[in-house]
């Protein structure tokens, strides 16, 4: 059996992934080491892993950030606050991270690293000489945001384009952006690495994150995910990482409704953007109210306001949570601000979606449910409700949304994510290459 170290950024979309990944190691036979934030321990041990806690320079509570980052909230646009994030959350805590990598590698000589996409920690060893490290496997736990000839520059939410055109544009469009927008960013992580004697980072610092890892499993299938020409080989889809069926839920008493004919629209701000439901739950319920055809669910992520208890319409069910598994086979529609693992855990499924989403990677993500056809993008991260309610009838009523979804949960079926994890990291220690002779992931 094999040892595996797993390190992941301390908030939920980042570790619940390689829990997922950790726990099917580990049930596997697998010895597995988890290098995360502390709230995250009890989550790891019940995985089956050992547990290792970020060093307390860099552990902190994803729930408290601005509290951690005061100054992030007082700039004035969102781009501004993405380049602090991203020099202050992620390249000032490269150098902790490896320290703590490496903390672990001496008790714990790890066969493989597991990081996800935008855990920094590894970025020194992967400059350093191969030799000196275990290979390193980096998740795609959102949409694949590497510059192609074919793609237009991350973060514009512009659809690709392939025509000689759309290249020039492409060209020109990386070329430019990668300076004027994130030139900044750039400098600080090389000047983190510079400090403790590395080497800068060999390519446009999103591009290196992908680029860098022997290995770059994306957690979503190709027909999800804008075509490439010139995408690397160490680069594959393993589909998406699905929430577990779990075994203890108890049904509420009104769970026989969602069989009572007729259409289950579920909305969802996530587990992050979900402390002002006026964003995008409270208009769903306005926009569907009087919808005597529609049963209305609404998850909150946390506790549910009094205001919103007290004004849900009488067609509609508002919860703090509910166990995925059990509900989305009963969803006809999904309305979101554009998670990556509901996006892809709803399309698995074949359920078309609505999206509103301005905050992270929300509008890329948005973009290619619209591209894939199996959604809406209302390209906005607080559409009224008239918006949402002509959007929600028209992925109901029209059935092209409900065929491209079908077609792309046919797609997702074709895999197993943990399965083509587990082998694609044991076939990486093996042979030292991403894939090989004759292999095909995906």
């Amino acid at each position: 059996m094999a040892r595996y170290l797993i390190a992941a950024t301390a908030m939920p979309g980042h570790v619940s992934p390689m829990l997922a990944i950790a726990q099917h190691l580990s049930q596997l036979g697998h010895q597995v080491l988890v290098h995360t934030g502390s709230q995250f321990q009890a989550q790891a041990e019940a995985a089956g892993a050992t547990f290792v806690a970020f060093e307390h320079a860099i552990d902190f509570d994803y729930r408290r950030m601005e509290e951690r980052f005061p100054e992030q909230r007082r700039l004035n646009s969102g781009h501004a606050q993405l380049c602090f994030g991203l020099k202050h959350f992620f390249a000032d805590a490269m150098m902790p991270q490896l320290a703590g990598i490496n903390a672990n590698l001496q008790t714990f000589p790890a066969d493989a690293i597991l990081v996800d996409t935008m855990f920094c920690g590894t970025i020194p060893l992967l400059l350093g000489p191969r030799k000196a490290r275990p290979p390193i496997v980096a998740i795609g736990i959102s949409a694949l945001p590497l510059s192609s000839c074919d793609t237009a520059f991350f973060g514009t939410a512009l659809p690709p384009s392939a025509t000689p055109e759309g290249r020039l544009r492409n060209q020109a469009m990386n070329s430019n952006l990668k300076q004027a927008m994130f030139g900044e960013v750039q400098r600080y992580f090389d000047s983190v690495l510079a400090r403790s004697g590395h080497p800068p980072l060999p390519a446009f610092v999103i591009d290196a994150m992908i680029t860098l890892p022997d290995l770059y499993l994306q957690l979503t299938t190709a027909s999800f995910e804008y075509p490439r020409s010139d995408l690397p080989p160490s680069v594959r889809f393993v589909g998406p990482l699905l929430a577990p069926t779990g075994t203890r839920f108890e049904e509420p008493d009104w769970w026989p409704e969602l069989n009572d004919g007729r259409s289950v629209v579920l909305v969802t701000q996530g587990t992050l953007a979900n402390q002002n439901p006026q964003q995008l739950i409270v208009p769903t319920l306005g926009a569907l109210a009087a919808s005597k055809d529609i049963l209305i669910i609404a998850t909150t992520g946390g506790p549910v306001p009094a205001d919103l208890a007290a004004a849900t319409p009488a067609n509609a069910r508002v919860l703090p949570f509910l166990p995925y598994a059990q509900l989305l086979p009963k969803v006809h529609a999904m309305v979101t601000n554009g998670g990556y693992g509901s996006v892809n855990h709803a399309l698995s499924l074949g359920i078309p979606l609505v999206v509103a989403g301005n905050t992270e990677e929300k509008p890329e993500i948005a973009a290619r449910v619209a591209w894939s056809g199996a959604g809406i993008n209302l390209g906005s991260g607080q559409p009224n409700a008239r918006q949402i309610g002509d959007a929600v009838r028209k992925v109901l009523g029209e059935p092209r949304y409900r065929q491209r979804a079908a077609a792309l949960r046919d797609d997702f079926a074709r895999h197993h994510a943990l399965d083509e994890i587990t082998e694609a990291v044991m076939m990486l220690q093996r042979t030292g290459y991403a894939v090989a002779a004759g292999a095909e992931l995906a």
